[in-house]
């Protein structure tokens, strides 16, 4: 064999090797480059995965508590509003009644007008400063003021506005 031939045999097989392996690398990286694929849509699945669960758990563990608080608030808050709006009835009705009480026929002798002015007076004391030392109030006769109709004696009276 001369040596031509051995380099031939030697060229010869070294190019079909060659070839064989730049396929078998080909497929060899096609085949790795599909596995990078799968593994990166399995770590996308997991992290989508991972963010539902996350999801969940804030909505379990956040979101509802604060949901129902904002429901008990809400209802606190209608019953609030509904008892407002009572007591600007009750106090429309007293102002009403309270209006109608000054034009009537015994309002010299009404016990819940000389109350309310009783209250008014020492109201006004207090904020005066004429209280009494002691903290007591004045006798009824040493305020400053006279009630209205005070020097005028009368019948007990039976009830405001009724007739005697």
């Amino acid at each position: 064999m001369d040596l031509s031939e051995m380099l031939n045999l030697i060229l010869g097989g070294g190019l079909i090797s060659a070839v064989v392996a730049i396929v078998t690398l080909r497929s060899t990286a096609r085949k790795a480059k599909a596995e990078a694929a799968k593994a990166e849509a399995d770590a996308e699945t997991v992290r989508i995965d991972n963010a539902e669960h996350a999801t969940r758990i804030l909505l379990d563990n956040l979101l509802k508590p604060l949901i129902e608080k904002l429901n008990e608030t809400r209802q606190e808050l209608d019953l609030t509003k509904r008892e407002l709006a009572r007591n600007t009835r009750e106090m429309a009705r007293f102002r009403k009644a309270l209006e109608r009480a000054t034009d009537c026929a015994y309002r010299d002798q009404c016990p819940v007008l000389d109350e309310l002015r009783k209250q008014s007076k020492d109201s006004g004391n207090k904020r005066a400063g004429t209280e009494h030392p002691t903290g007591q109030r004045k006798p009824r006769g040493a305020l400053s003021g006279h009630r209205a109709g005070a020097d005028v004696e009368g019948e007990p009276d039976t009830g405001c506005g009724q007739p005697p």
